[in-house]
């Protein structure tokens, strides 16, 4: 099979153009015959402005000298070329087609553009205060840690995926998130796994309260890092060794009764010493 030889002496027109020609109806086939004519001795010539007269042209697409300058014409009044006369002779200026000055005149300004430094006001040089925008907790940035790991062991998941991981993180607190996905990633499974909340340890104390030196009002999230549990309340955040059954099992109480363990002992106290007497 012979190879087939290189095209050579293109005439490219863009696609704008085109569409441009096309919306002139029945002119369309002669405007884009003689642009092209036109753009064919631009490339013969070696120049934007080719010598094309009306003869010239009439000669050599073999048309109506009529129809030559009715053509041309519209050429010129859609902006496509512009005509020159320079005595007796006739150019055609195709602005779209660009000499190698222009050219180079382009070139030196994206260069410029490129490698000049941008000088930086004092003003700016300043750093700008960035917007802290406070997560509720660390579901996100669980998730992602997530995503991440299945980008690294190439693990597939759909949008389904997505939206079912996003539903059994759903309310539950950052501990048991934690637990769920860091000990996915420790087994390298392929999936997480979450205690369902009839079986967890830790969400039957959220929305519980806590009497202490000071009202902690509903618990909101539970955490653990570096031998520490953290408890965030509604109106205050503690931190505390002690494992949220015993802390709970002492100083807890449902904010429901309005009624913590500790009043509730010391009223009863309180009637038993009336009743004594």
């Amino acid at each position: 099979m012979e190879a087939e030889e290189p095209l050579e002496d293109l005439i490219v027109i863009h696609p704008h153009t085109l569409q441009k020609f096309m919306r002139q109806g029945k002119d369309f086939a002669n405007l884009l015959a003689l642009y092209t004519f036109y753009a064919y001795q631009a490339k013969l010539q070696k120049t934007n402005q080719p010598l094309c007269t009306d003869e010239f042209t009439r000669k050599g697409m073999n048309w109506a000298i009529d129809r030559v300058k009715k053509t041309k014409k519209l050429l010129k009044e859609m902006g496509f070329i512009a005509v020159v006369q320079k005595g007796y002779y006739s150019y055609i200026k195709l602005p779209f087609i660009y000499t190698k000055k222009k050219v180079g005149e382009l070139l030196g300004n994206i260069v410029k553009n490129i490698t000049t430094p941008k000088v930086l006001k004092k003003e700016n040089l300043k750093p700008k205060k960035e917007k802290i925008v406070s997560v509720k907790n660390d579901e996100a940035k669980l998730l992602q840690d997530w995503l991440t790991y299945c980008h690294k062991n190439a693990i597939r998941y759909s949008k389904n995926n997505l939206n079912s991981w996003n539903e059994r993180l759903k309310n539950r607190s950052t501990l048991e998130q934690k637990e769920a996905i860091y000990t996915a990633i420790a087994k390298k499974w392929k999936n997480f796994y979450i205690t369902p909340i009839k079986a967890s340890k830790y969400h039957q104390f959220l929305g519980k309260s806590l009497m202490l030196e000071k009202d902690c009002d509903t618990l909101i999230d539970i955490d653990f890092r570096e031998k520490y549990f953290y408890y965030k309340f509604k109106n205050r955040s503690i931190s505390s060794m002690v494992e949220p059954q015993k802390l709970f099992a002492k100083y807890g109480y449902d904010k429901i009764s309005k009624t913590a363990p500790m009043v509730g002992e010391i009223k009863d106290k309180i009637v038993g010493l009336i009743e004594r007497f």
